[in-house]
């Protein structure tokens, strides 16, 4: 019997030592740490979240890094927050013909707000049809099986606001966007990797435009207008923008030239308290005018010309000339059709 309980002794021994040692090595070594990250993404953000790309930011950190997981609504209505390290990350989908009535927290329209105000959205390329402007960067996936669009959103801080951080979250971004469009069953095409990303625009004479502001035509006796911004003239992007400026004071913005596409126009259509803006295809209004075009298979566009504080009050005509210039050359880059402008009072 004392036989018997030698022999158990020296397995049990054993045993326990190497189920401590195992332990141990599960929660301190590295491939522990990546086990036990792989296994907390299976169910985090509705298994949402891409490993290697998340890991760039999180280190495989479960406890910090992964701290906030919310979800809106369900089914293929359903909308998903979650924290990535300090990155907010949504993803939902869109249907073609989302409530443009209002903006409500739980519609993924809400986080489809470009945020920057130092820079210009820009292309992601790679074949993906999406932007950043180094806080903000968006992807859209038009499902070719079904109407509306998946869409990641990632939203970060100046931290990030550099090109090898950008296009770091773009990756993650791109990352979601796959695993989106096999979770919503969309049959959407997808891109590859994401290239290098180009350096931010800084100013530049009105003369030399060769992008979203090229074409504009602004009169040569325009005392005003001593700038442009502009970003590159890309068909793959949801949101475009230039921007008018002057030096006479201090380097100040005049005017915003926008262009929304996609679920990106039916969120500006729902964030906006004017009716008109929502209801009527065209407008003009003090310091603003907007328009819109029809694409295929997908909500109306809307192109808009807002002025800052520091414009000049501007005319009706030089509004609607320049909204006008804007609009035609970046409805054509998207293939959309029947533009409507606003007409003169």
């Amino acid at each position: 019997m004392k036989m018997l309980r030698r022999a158990a002794l020296f397995l049990v021994l054993p045993l326990a030592v190497a189920l401590v040692a195992g332990y141990a090595w599960y929660w301190t070594s590295e491939t522990g740490q990546r086990w036990r990250y792989e296994n907390r993404l299976t169910s985090y953000c509705a298994g949402l979240i891409p490993l290697e790309e998340s890991a760039v930011f999180t280190g495989y950190n479960t406890e910090v890094s992964l701290s906030f997981d919310r979800q809106l609504n369900s089914g293929n209505d359903a909308f998903h927050s979650c924290k990535v390290a300090d990155l907010d990350v949504s993803v939902g989908r869109v249907p073609a013909e989302a409530d443009e009535t209002r903006m409500r927290e739980d519609n993924i329209l809400s986080e489809l707000v470009p945020t920057s105000q130092d820079f210009l959205p820009m292309a992601l390329g790679g074949g993906w049809y999406g932007y950043t402007d180094l806080h903000s960067t968006g992807i859209v996936l038009a499902c070719t099986n079904r109407p509306g669009y998946v869409v990641v959103d990632v939203e970060s801080d100046a931290s990030h606001a550099n090109r090898q951080e950008a296009r770091d979250v773009a990756e993650l971004a791109a990352g979601i966007g796959r695993k989106a469009n096999d979770h919503w069953s969309c049959a959407a095409e997808q891109g590859g990797p994401v290239p290098p990303l180009p350096e931010p625009v800084g100013e530049s004479l009105p003369q030399t435009a060769t992008g979203t502001c090229q074409g504009l035509s602004i009169p040569d006796d325009d005392l005003q207008i001593h700038w442009i911004k502009e970003s590159q003239a890309f068909s793959a992007t949801p949101v475009e923008r230039c921007v008018l400026g002057e030096t006479r004071a201090r380097a100040e913005e005049l005017y915003w030239l926008s262009a929304y596409y996609g679920p990106y126009a039916q969120t500006r259509r729902a964030a906006t308290s004017d009716s008109s803006l929502r209801d009527e295809p065209a407008g003009i209004a003090p310091g603003r005018a907007w328009a819109t075009a029809s694409c295929p298979g997908a909500p109306k566009a809307l192109l808009t010309i807002t002025a800052t504080e520091y414009a000049n009050e501007a005319d009706t005509r030089f509004l609607i000339d320049i909204l006008s210039a804007f609009a035609k050359r970046s409805v054509k880059r998207h293939g959309c059709t029947d533009l409507r402008l606003p007409s003169g009072r």
